[in-house]
């Protein structure tokens, strides 16, 4: 990335991180040093680039301030029953973060970003559902990074959740009712059940239609999807197979399959 390419986007990203976090707001117009973490590299604002920035009345920024709460709502519509887990507040303080910075500089999916966030902090019980739903998310989305090697073909997300999970999912939306964000939005909590001691192996998959299927596959066949989110080697899928206890003469095999019924890509 160019210099002045770099200078802009770290801009852009403190311009707008200043519209919906106080305590950043008041962090820039503090101190004498401000470094933005770019895809090559931090870029630190120069004392022209932050004359600028203070330039503005630093109430300007937040005279929309609805737009946070706005932000939450998005976040919220694809996390139903993970905010009736957490509670509103927690999903908004994603908002205050450097997850959500990152967000910004790398030009990510501010949804997926949240899941991730969620499902580092939150109690043991309530992560295979942030999970569930991050995994909806990305579906729907359907993007994977550049490069070359095997990934998952887009739109399908493989993951392993306690046994029962899904089914719990199911119903709890059910129990929020026919108006799911407005009782969350309104404080609905819920209560998440003990989770099995097996694990149950889910394919997410998004459909022509644009809704979703779900399927129970093999241990392998999941781990491997999960595992090549991000483009692999075809020997560092190999390997993970074999750490997911497929049996070395069966490798070949499954890879095999699971290129011809294009759950894997290879670039």
């Amino acid at each position: 990335m160019r210099p002045a390419t770099q200078r802009v986007r770290a801009l852009q990203a403190v311009m707008l991180r200043l519209t919906v976090d106080p305590a950043y707001n008041a962090r820039v117009y503090r101190e004498d040093s401000l470094s933005i973490d770019l895809p090559d590299g931090r870029y630190t604002l120069s004392p022209d680039d932050l004359q600028m920035v203070r330039a503005v009345d630093h109430r300007a920024w937040t005279t929309d301030r609805f737009r946070r709460a706005r932000l939450t709502q998005a976040v919220i519509e694809e996390y139903l029953l993970t905010t009736a887990l957490v509670g509103v507040a927690e999903v908004d303080a994603f908002f205050g973060t450097e997850a959500f910075a990152r967000v910004l500089t790398h030009r990510g999916s501010m949804a997926e970003a949240c899941g991730d966030w969620l499902a580092d902090r939150v109690a043991r019980d309530v992560r295979p559902f942030v999970q569930l739903e991050a995994a909806v998310v990305r579906a729907r989305r359907g993007v994977r990074d550049d490069g070359p090697g095997l990934v998952s073909s887009p739109g399908m997300e493989g993951l392993r959740l306690p046994e029962g999970t899904l089914s719990h999912w199911q119903r709890g939306l059910g129990e929020l009712g026919p108006n799911a964000f407005e009782s969350v939005a309104q404080g609905r909590r819920w209560q998440a059940p003990r989770a099995g001691g097996s694990r149950e192996n889910l394919l997410i998959e998004r459909q022509d239609g644009g809704g979703l299927g779900v399927h129970v596959l093999s241990a392998g066949v999941v781990g491997v999807l999960a595992f090549c989110r991000s483009p692999r080697s075809r020997s560092e899928v190999s390997r993970e197979a074999r750490r997911l206890k497929v049996p070395k003469k069966q490798v070949s095999g499954l890879l095999r399959r699971m290129l011809d019924e294009e759950l894997l890509i290879e670039r």
